[in-house]
């Protein structure tokens, strides 16, 4: 029988490179699945935590998150998380910055993504290139994998359950030729902190709506009594949470243990609503 317990916080990260996610790996204890994967993915002991490593470019970063996505089950209020390092022109090397803004050189619109409030970070404008750019003069952030990432985690759940993080690693006195493997590890595990921080606002924001999404305790105690129709789900789910928001729900199984269609157990909670005289003194 399928697992209907929902976690009360889900975060799932798209990292272009092991460098980038190696620390982040360490500090969330994130082992590596142990089946053959498209991408590595790896997770933590409790499965609340996903990472998976896409590769650099837009297609890579789509294709990942999609799977990560298919792989682990996530639900519409996981939080979707992407990390890494960015050319800049205007932001100092080394630092850490929110990403609020999206654009490409095929998309006549730009993307906004919703950004945590009352944050300490700075925030930029990320610019995405199918290649590597040197000349840094017109852009605040460059990276190969924003967009497409952003694109695809906006279809899964929404968009203030998505974050981007940028660190910048090359600048017009840091040449891009120059980043090497130590020296991008060295980069996020100076800003680890600040991760940590920017995680610990989505994973409450993940929590908050996994108690809003989370169904009545007596929906599928129920589903697996009676058939319901997917309409008669719907309906079912509906008048529980009203039961649980006005009535007194103790009764509830005493009443509809006689029933033998699911109709029949509709109508038992529409009529011990209708006949509830909610005490509004409660509110």
């Amino acid at each position: 029988m399928k697992n209907f317990k929902i976690k009360k916080s889900s975060v799932r990260w798209v990292v272009a490179l092991k460098e980038e996610a190696q620390v982040i790996l360490d500090h969330f204890e994130l082992k590596v699945v142990n089946e053959k994967t498209i991408y590595p993915i790896y997770k933590n002991k409790q499965e609340t935590h996903w990472l998976i490593i896409s590769g650099i470019g837009q297609s890579n970063a789509a294709a990942s998150t999609a799977y990560l996505y298919l792989y682990s089950e996530a639900s519409t209020y996981t939080s979707w998380i992407n990390v890494g390092i960015a050319g800049s022109d205007k932001g100092n090397y080394g630092d850490l910055y929110l990403v609020d803004k999206i654009s490409t050189y095929n998309r006549k619109k730009s993307t906004f993504p919703s950004t945590m409030p009352k944050t300490y970070l700075p925030k930029m404008h990320l610019f995405t290139s199918d290649i590597p750019i040197s000349n840094y003069s017109t852009h605040e952030l460059i990276d190969m994998e924003g967009s497409a990432f952003f694109d695809i985690a906006s279809k899964l759940t929404s968009k203030e359950l998505i974050c981007l993080m940028k660190v910048i690693s090359d600048d017009p006195y840091n040449d891009i030729k120059n980043i090497t493997k130590k020296k991008i590890s060295k980069l996020i595990k100076e800003n680890l902190s600040k991760i940590i921080d920017v995680i610990s606002y989505y994973e409450r924001l993940s929590e908050e709506e996994s108690q809003i999404a989370e169904k009545p305790k007596l929906f599928y105690k129920i589903k697996s009594t009676w058939h319901f129709s997917v309409t008669q789900s719907h309906r079912l789910e509906t008048l529980l949470r009203r039961v649980e928001s006005f009535c007194n729900k103790n009764d509830i199984e005493e009443k509809i243990k006689g029933c033998e269609t699911s109709n029949s157990v509709i109508n038992v909670l529409n009529s011990k609503i209708k006949n509830n005289l909610v005490n509004w003194s409660k509110f």
